[in-house]
């Protein structure tokens, strides 16, 4: 697999070839963006490009003993650190200062088999405070011969001083066309209908995990419930707040997934709202029970519905209540307009 197959991200793609072509790698990259739109694969390809026999360091040829090992994670100048729980019933994947400081070790003596080392630190955000501050050090002492790779969906949250030693690249969501030839590259999708593949398209959000991994029926029924919910949902049918809140209250691990699915929905109401076009929409294969929708409240009313919803989402990614955070969130909902 060469740069040039790996589908978009164009521009990262660009700047790295440039940094190639002139042997000008920074000490340490920054990989930001959405999850599952290519960052881990770029990381590995620049990886096996610094250490490819045949074709390296402008690319890699993964036919080489060199890129072989690196794939299968046992090149011994290739390193890849990421979250794990400490326990089985751990609440949460981290990385602790342990396993920074083990890595640092390895960092410490010069490659073994390549000509480069490069160590790819995955979720780098689920570094605990420890951990960060250790590995700062080898971001400001960086060792010889040495390429970092950082790879984060969510760059906020990362120590300021610790981005500022990093170049930074951005990577954006994959286009539909991309995201398209991947489902149908798939032996999995060889029973999907057309149709399904162009809804899985269409509400990927340019993420191949999304594209591959949802159950379009569970979604289905999910977003039916969803729908029947902003239909009726109104002070004189206050009972459904309740019963709609208990039932969601039920199955925390999925409340996450329940309103990021109500959010997609109001963003397609807002969208009729002021165009009626449905082609702009995510949801286009229900358009028409959304239509209805659209006329039920004003545009700021559900654009301050959605500012309801994104709040719930961030209390509940804290210790909030689930079912009184849901209550709350539908009473704005019936209060709006």
């Amino acid at each position: 697999m060469s740069f040039n197959s790996i589908h978009g991200q164009g521009q990262a793609k660009h700047i790295i070839a440039k940094a190639l072509q002139h042997g000008a790698l920074p000490h340490a990259y920054l990989f930001y963006g959405p999850e599952s739109i290519g960052k881990r694969l770029l990381a590995r390809q620049l990886a096996k490009a610094l250490n490819c026999t045949e074709q390296g360091p402008a690319d890699a040829c993964d036919a080489c003993q060199s890129c072989i090992k690196i794939e299968q994670n046992i090149h011994p100048d290739f390193f890849l650190l990421a979250p794990a729980k400490s326990t089985p019933t751990a609440r949460e994947a981290v990385i602790k200062i342990d396993a920074v400081r083990n890595l640092q070790s390895k960092l410490g003596y010069f490659p073994y088999e390549g000509r480069t080392k490069v160590a790819i630190i995955d979720s780098v955000e689920k570094m605990n405070p420890q951990a960060s501050n250790s590995f700062l050090k080898t971001l400001e002492e960086p060792p010889s011969s040495t390429l970092l790779i950082l790879i984060t969906a969510s760059p906020n949250q990362l120590l300021p001083t610790l981005v500022s030693r990093c170049q930074g690249i951005r990577f954006h969501p994959l286009p539909p066309e991309s995201i398209k030839e991947i489902l149908l590259n798939q032996t999995a999708t060889d029973r999907m209908e057309p149709s399904e593949v162009e809804l899985r398209v269409l509400r990927s959000k340019g993420q191949v995990s999304r594209a591959l991994d949802e159950n379009v029926a569970e979604i289905a029924q999910q977003r039916q419930e969803l729908i029947d919910l902003l239909e009726h949902l109104s002070w004189d049918r206050i009972d459904l707040l309740f019963q709609w809140s208990k039932a969601r209250a039920r199955d925390k691990d999925r409340v996450t997934e329940v309103l990021e699915e109500l959010m997609g929905l109001l963003r397609d109401i807002a969208f009729l709202k002021t165009q009626n076009n449905s082609e702009l929409l995510l949801n286009r294969d229900v358009a028409h029970l959304l239509r209805p929708l659209a006329s039920k409240k004003s545009l700021a009313g559900l654009l301050k519905f959605m500012d309801g919803v994104q709040q719930t989402l961030h209390a509940l990614s804290g210790n909030a209540n689930v079912q009184l955070s849901l209550e709350n969130m539908l009473l704005q909902y019936c209060e709006t307009t």
